[in-house]
């Protein structure tokens, strides 16, 4: 299973990166036979320490956090120039990996204390042949975990997750992608020189690790990237029952109704597919724009365009580049099928030795062709204008649910009716991938074809946690719930019947009590209300 079907997925996505170790070592069935032996031990050790209970420590969950935020700002310079070597763009742009980073760490340093404490039900109706007990949910540590990160925000996407795994007391294994390998150099130097080694481990390489890690046996698996991996992954993890959380992405669309403020709408649309080339799993897919509105939205779009590359972005320092060759040839492709008026951009400007696609728009693609069909990723926009909005949001519905949703418009009613009938990960209105930084305790995740579980904040803490029920009995009386055969009287049956399910008074009885009730009461005011005006007369 795992030679045939996981490297023949995932060798479709992973070329270059650490090749020349794997051409060195080979990549053959001995190679993985080798790789699952000695990750194996690795996580059998592993399990030994999380075992003894040092990680359910909160003291020593502390010190591990207080070891990212540490290492991620003494290394931030290494940080910066991984990613100018692996994505390109401005130094700015590793914001986007270091603020999540330190941010989060920062979060689950502050909150650590309340998150591993005993929770306590709301509820206190006991049944009755419960009384005399007392229940908490203790949120316990799942196990070992492993982390498959992507390359698009390399250290932010390996760094969160473990954050979340260190605040709940999960030892975790990172395998950085490959994809990005000089950013995957720097995590594994800061994983080893800032965290306790014999819990935390960096695994660097490609396809044969990858393949060997998910024939381990693990207790919660995180993975984030594509949903034909995310496939690969979620069928080893059924080998044995294993927990995830899947990560993946899909078409996230922008509607745009004719109450929308275009200048906001192009400023924040322009801003997210900028971004690291569009490449975020979260990026506006596709645009479904009303016919009244559209021609100068894509006016001012195009304009921006123009306004902040010129000519060409190709050599422009604010412009990043497209992760490989490969993926530029996909862009390519998605193009050139499209059918559909390229306004600006094309085909002309991309240079794959480069790695260099411009921003590059589209007004009515075929809705048949592959980039109204496939996740775009990367810095191709199509638009696509509609006479009603309805039509959009059928659009939106016939697709798979994406991950985010973007709304722009000043009609409430719409906003209200778009959120009610299309579902999403999340959604954001008048704005785009703010959604995900606005607030620490909102969760991030996606539904359906876009993932499985969530994080961030205490969602992330709950996602590695098993929430244990724990009920205390009290032992002044030495009674059972019920009592042994030879002390059951026969009316016991009629009596639990009453008191457990029927009750002793009939449901439509019961209504009556509740009108009566809300007639006295109302009787009850109008008698208080007359006694109040007439002392105030007196």
């Amino acid at each position: 299973f795992f030679n045939s079907t996981v490297m023949a997925v995932a060798g479709a996505v992973s070329e270059q990166g650490f090749a020349a170790v794997n051409a060195a070592r080979g990549t053959d069935e001995n190679l993985t036979q080798q790789l699952k032996g000695e990750y194996a031990k690795m996580v059998a050790d592993v399990r030994a320490v999380f075992d003894s209970g040092r990680t359910k420590e909160v003291a020593w969950r502390k010190q591990q956090l207080k070891g990212i935020i540490k290492g991620a700002k003494a290394h931030k310079d290494e940080i910066v120039a991984a990613l100018q070597q692996d994505l390109g763009g401005p130094k700015l742009r590793s914001i986007g990996d270091l603020l999540p980073i330190i941010g989060d760490a920062e979060y689950a340093l502050k909150m650590v204390d309340q998150w591993a404490a005993p929770q306590f039900p709301a509820s206190t109706e006991p049944l009755p042949l419960t009384l005399g007990s007392t229940a908490s949910m203790r949120p316990e540590p799942k196990g070992v975990t492993l982390n498959v990160a992507p390359w698009n925000f390399p250290f932010a996407m390996c760094f969160q997750p473990l954050a979340a795994a260190v605040a709940a007391g999960c030892p975790m294994i990172l395998k950085p992608s490959e994809m990005a390998p000089a950013s995957a150099e720097v995590i594994k130097k800061i994983i080893e020189g800032y965290m306790d080694n014999e819990c935390y481990k960096v695994v660097l390489g490609a396809v044969p690790e990858t393949t060997a890690l998910l024939a381990q046996k693990w207790d919660h698996i995180f993975y984030t990237g594509n949903g034909s991996i995310g496939r690969v992954v979620m069928e080893a993890a059924a080998k044995n029952l294993t927990p995830m959380t899947l990560e993946l992405g899909g078409k996230s669309p922008v509607l745009i109704d004719s109450t929308a403020k275009l200048d906001a709408a192009v400023n924040r649309i322009f801003y997210a597919k900028n971004l690291n080339c569009g490449q975020i799993c979260i990026a506006p897919d596709y645009v479904m724009v009303h016919e009244a509105v559209a021609d100068e939205f894509i006016k001012k779009f195009v304009g921006q365009i123009q306004k902040s590359y010129g000519a060409s972005a190709k050599d422009h320092e604010h412009w990043g580049k497209i992760i490989n060759g490969r993926h530029c040839e996909r862009l390519r492709r998605l193009i050139e099928t499209s059918c559909g008026e390229v306004v600006c951009g094309g085909l002309d400007e991309i240079d794959v030795e480069a790695r260099h696609v411009p921003l590059t728009v589209i007004k009515n693609p075929d809705m048949a062709s592959p980039v109204m069909n496939e996740e775009v990723f990367g810095p191709v926009l199509p638009i696509v204008i509609v006479k009603d909005m309805q039509e959009g949001i059928r659009v939106v519905r016939e697709k798979e649910r994406p991950l985010a949703l973007y709304i722009f418009s000043e009609d409430q009613k719409f906003v209200e009716h778009v959120l009610s009938t299309c579902t999403s990960g999340g959604a954001c209105v008048n704005s785009c991938l703010e959604q995900i930084a606005a607030n620490k305790e909102l969760p991030f995740g996606g539904t359906g074809a876009s993932g499985f579980g969530k994080y961030h904040g205490r969602f992330g803490f709950e996602e590695f946690s098993h929430l244990r029920a724990v009920l205390y009995k009290t032992t002044m009386t030495s009674q059972s719930i019920l009592p042994p055969p030879e002390q059951c009287p026969p009316w016991l049956f009629d009596v639990a019947m009453k008191v457990l399910v029927t009750g002793f008074v009939s449901d439509e009885l019961k209504e009556k009590l509740e009108g009566l009730k809300k007639v006295g009461g109302v009787a009850v005011a109008a008698a208080v209300a007359g006694m109040l005006f007439k002392r105030s007369k007196l």
